[in-house]
């Protein structure tokens, strides 16, 4: 298995920072510093695919068929569910402090190298994250989630410090801009926002985005500006001192990839259920045995009756430099109509594919708690099989008796997992945050460990 997960290396940007700044990730949580595990692979080794057979015998590489698979999240897989302790992530009770005073932060994630790692500039790691501030919310009534804004946190201490926002609403391309993801280039020092842009890429602003014609009420997306959404990005200079970080020299937006309606739904096809219509969530990331850059992204099958088609949708940079959109890796079929922010951990044994999705969005008479799903492929080829982890999919929920206290999970390379506070313990009861919709800033870390196809919690950290 060593040898299949060596990383060949492609002589592209991405793959000249990936050589300057990956290491094999560990087998498992409890063992996370293994830096010499895959140190007797073949280097020429360019695909995890490298089949053997008891036979000895080989079918010609060139007795091929055109044409695409993806792999099925059933309804059968998610009728297995049982929420026992080992895929149950720790009652969560939230600080006394907000995160940023007067500011609500959910989606988030750090800047990181393009192996997975967090990135340290200058001994500073940085915090992204989607953001709306209170005030912001009274006075207009639109839902904090509407006025999405990025802003970022940085420290070298542990005690964070507010950076700003990075890009105003009205400079990115869209009425506001939703999740996505960010890396960093130490060769050039500049980082990549990858971002979701939300409504019309032109618009200069909220109230001048709103639907065309009216939208029946029962879709969740009635009654707010415009929800379709394209994958975007833009890259800018990151400077480090003693004072912190800072960004600038931002190039030009440009939208990366839009539904095709062949493969991914176009809000036009999307028949609306409880959650809104997904183009959206772009996670950048480079494949270790190949040296690709790819973007996952959560949308709508366009090939599979909804709205319960959720996908993990892919995108692929080809030679030219041009990204290519391609067909979906992950669909469910009848299952689930959202699998948000999804994004791949290497290991030694594969690789192992998380998204986050709520309990509403499952179809009727299937039941999956709030949490952390995901999927494993034991060759840790991006485009191979993928299976549901513990047979069922369920990796981490929230515990039943707080359904709601966090939500958008990220894993990181040694099984950390991020989340934000949403309805945590006693937060509805106490006076001082009645007025608040959401407790909103990063949640305590706990962390996973994967072995094959089974994920479960088996660390909790309190006080950091």
């Amino acid at each position: 298995m060593q040898d299949r997960m060596t990383p060949a290396l492609v002589l592209s940007t991405a793959a000249l920072v990936l050589a300057a700044t990956s290491v094999p990730l560990p087998a498992s949580a409890e063992a996370p510093d293994e830096p010499e595990a895959a140190a007797g692979a073949a280097a020429d080794d360019a695909t995890p695919m490298d089949h053997a057979d008891q036979s000895g015998m080989e079918t010609p590489a060139a007795f091929r068929f055109p044409g695409h698979m993806a792999s099925v999240w059933t309804r059968g897989d998610v009728e297995e569910i049982h929420q026992d302790t080992p895929v149950t992530m720790p009652l969560m009770i939230h600080p006394e402090t907000f995160f940023e005073e007067g500011v609500y932060v959910w989606d988030a994630w750090p800047i990181r190298n393009p192996d997975g790692s967090v990135a340290e500039i200058d001994g500073w790691v940085v915090e992204v994250g989607l953001s709306a501030e209170w005030d912001e919310v009274d006075e207009t009534g639109w839902e904090f989630f509407t006025l999405s804004t990025w802003r970022y946190w940085y420290t070298r201490d542990g005690e964070w410090r507010p950076g700003g926002v990075i890009f105003e609403r009205e400079e990115a391309l869209g009425s506001r801009q939703w999740a996505g993801s960010t890396f960093y280039d130490p060769e050039t020092q500049e980082v990549t926002f990858y971002y979701t842009a939300v409504g019309r890429p032109d618009a200069e602003g909220i109230d001048e985005d709103m639907p065309d014609r009216a939208i029946s009420i029962h879709n969740e997306a009635a009654g707010r500006p415009l929800t379709e959404q394209r994958l975007a990005m833009v890259t800018a200079s990151v400077s480090a001192s003693d004072e912190g970080i800072a960004f600038g020299d931002f190039g030009e937006h440009e939208i990366i990839a839009e539904a095709d309606g062949r493969y991914y739904d176009t809000i036009e096809t999307y028949l609306a259920s409880e959650a809104v219509y997904g183009f959206r969530d772009p996670e950048y990331m480079v494949d270790p045995h190949t040296g690709q850059e790819h973007i996952l992204f959560t949308a709508n099958a366009a090939g599979v009756a909804g709205p319960y088609n959720g996908v993990v949708g892919l995108v692929t940079k080809n030679d030219d430099g041009a990204w290519e959109l391609e067909p979906p890796i992950i669909v469910s079929m009848g299952v689930n109509s959202q699998l948000e922010r999804p994004h791949v951990v290497y290991r030694e044994d594969g690789a192992y594919l998380f998204f986050s999705t709520h309990d509403f969005t499952f179809a009727p008479e299937l039941h999956g708690p709030r949490g952390l799903y995901g999927f494993y492929s034991p060759t840790g080829s991006l485009k191979g099989r993928w299976v549901p982890l513990n047979e069922h999919g369920l990796v981490a929920a929230n515990p039943p008796d707080a359904e709601a206290q966090t939500y958008s999970y990220l894993v990181l390379p040694d099984g950390l997992v991020m989340s934000y506070l949403n309805h945590t313990y006693g937060f509805d009861m106490d006076p001082e945050h009645d007025a608040r919709e959401m407790f909103g800033g990063p949640g305590p870390m706990f962390r996973i460990g994967m072995d094959g196809p089974m994920a479960t919690v088996v660390e909790a950290e309190s006080g950091r």
